[in-house]
């Protein structure tokens, strides 16, 4: 893909209607230095400077992925779920003041927001700790998340549904018919799956799991492997994710899957076979990882939404993604950081 391309691509997603399906949580880091261990324990003490910057919070999950399609000038509207709490309030705040509609995601007093904290010192993550419920929702909240996705198709140009397994997409909140109604009406059903879930699924348009979610998500593809023909050196992926998106699509009945491998690139799986979309490295920093498939995820699916192809849409995810990759914690990458990226590793 060229410069010229990338921002031909990126110019279509402004305006793009987005409806937005998933697990929502607020991510917050504490961010210090280590100057010794502490003598209660064999542990690091951090110090924490008094500084606003040292403590930031930001939406995770789904909240990131609304982040980062907004950031590339999509209009998107959120369907999911806080607690009735001061991190759920905090997380719609700044997801309206960024400009996503919030009108559909509902509060449920018997749980809290799904919150993560983390502790950094320099670059370094040295402990995460998450406060949250995953128990699926009840039935009656289920119902309610249906029909907010159920009444949001009309208006939307694609489906994002961002599944981080915290309970909220069960068969009842994204039961078969809904997603049925997406195909029949020509919208882009687009999942980030978790493979505890990945069964919901069946008939998405698009499934994006990483290379271990793919392959856990698959299971047992002993079946499968007699009959793929394949020779060590064909292709550039372990055979285990040669199989793993074979079986994903046949079993989702999915038009395609993209099974996103790091700095490996994209493994492209559709009717007409197997594709690698292979990603080169850019000098700079070295981030922490967080929020490379939420990245991946928004890009492709606006790419798909404005009409690109497979292959356009997976060079977009993946220079989306390696942006990501140069931050330590969440960081929703630009048009111009995209393109500069294209040109740096084309």
């Amino acid at each position: 893909m060229t410069p010229e391309r990338a921002r031909e691509l990126l110019d279509m997603f402004v305006g793009r209607r987005v409806l937005l399906v998933g697990d929502l949580m607020m991510d917050e880091w504490a961010i210090g230095s280590v100057a010794r261990i502490s003598p209660e324990a064999p542990i690091p003490v951090v110090r924490m400077p008094l500084t606003p910057q040292a403590r930031a919070g930001k939406p995770g999950g789904a909240g990131n992925v609304a982040a980062i399609l907004l950031g590339l000038g999509a209009a998107v509207k959120v369907v999911g779920m806080v607690g009735d709490d001061e991190n759920g309030r905090r997380l719609l705040t700044i997801l309206e003041g960024s400009g996503a509609d919030v009108s559909s995601v509902l509060k449920d007093p018997s749980r809290p927001t799904t919150h993560k904290l983390r502790i950094i010192a320099g670059r370094q993550q040295l402990v995460r700790v998450d406060t949250e419920m995953t128990d699926p929702i009840s039935s009656e909240l289920a119902g309610q998340i249906r029909d907010q996705v159920r009444n949001g198709l009309p208006e939307a140009d694609v489906v994002v549904v961002a599944d981080y397994a915290k309970g909220l997409l069960t068969e009842a909140s994204l039961p078969p018919d809904v997603i049925a109604e997406a195909r029949t009406a020509g919208i882009p059903l687009c999942v980030d799956p978790k493979p505890a879930n990945i069964n919901l699924f069946r008939g998405a348009y698009m499934v994006s799991p990483n290379e271990a979610e793919a392959v856990a998500a698959a299971g047992n593809t002993d079946r499968l492997a007699g009959k793929v023909w394949y020779e060590e050196g064909d292709l550039d992926m372990p055979k285990t994710v040669l199989l793993a998106g074979i079986a994903l699509r046949k079993k989702l009945k999915a038009d395609l899957v993209f099974v996103t491998r790091g700095d490996q690139g994209i493994a492209v799986f559709d009717r007409e076979g197997v594709h690698e979309i292979p990603t080169a490295s850019v000098e700079g920093g070295v981030g922490d990882g967080t929020g490379c498939g939420d990245a991946a995820i928004a890009a492709s699916a606006l790419a798909l939404a404005s009409g690109a192809d497979l292959w356009a849409a997976a060079m977009v995810a993946n220079a989306a993604g390696g942006v990501v990759s140069r931050f330590v914690g969440v960081h929703s990458p630009q048009p111009d950081e995209i393109i500069e990226w294209v040109a740096r590793t084309g």
